[in-house]
């Protein structure tokens, strides 16, 4: 018999509990490490921790600001995807190649 089977040793998984874990890049867990040191930089109360500091800067978030992150994450392609939809309502069917060939040449403009 072979004796280099390996047993697989597993962790049991807690489902009651209330923390997650969250992954970020090292750069924003730096700056939310920086912050909790500013925050906890006192004399007296209890440590404030990073869900506290989290919580609350999710709460100041506004619709705007929601707005330039929904905008961030679009690609040129979705650009050019919601600009040729929007011709289409306005102008009715036209393929996507006739299209962009309007774009390249100059017809269309970007807010046409």
């Amino acid at each position: 018999m072979d004796q280099s089977t390996q047993i697989k040793v597993t962790k049991p998984k807690i489902t009651n509990g209330t923390i997650v874990s969250l992954r970020v890049k090292r750069e924003t867990k730096k700056r939310i490490q920086a912050e909790l040191a500013k925050v906890n930089k006192k004399d007296f109360g209890k440590k404030v921790r990073c869900d506290e500091l989290i919580g609350t800067a999710l709460s100041l978030l506004t619709d705007q600001h929601l707005k330039v992150l929904q905008d961030g994450s679009m690609t040129n392609a979705d650009r050019l995807e919601i600009h040729y939809r929007d011709y289409v309502k306005k102008h009715g069917a036209t393929t996507k190649d006739e299209f962009l060939g309007k774009v390249l040449s100059g017809a269309i403009r970007e807010n046409s």
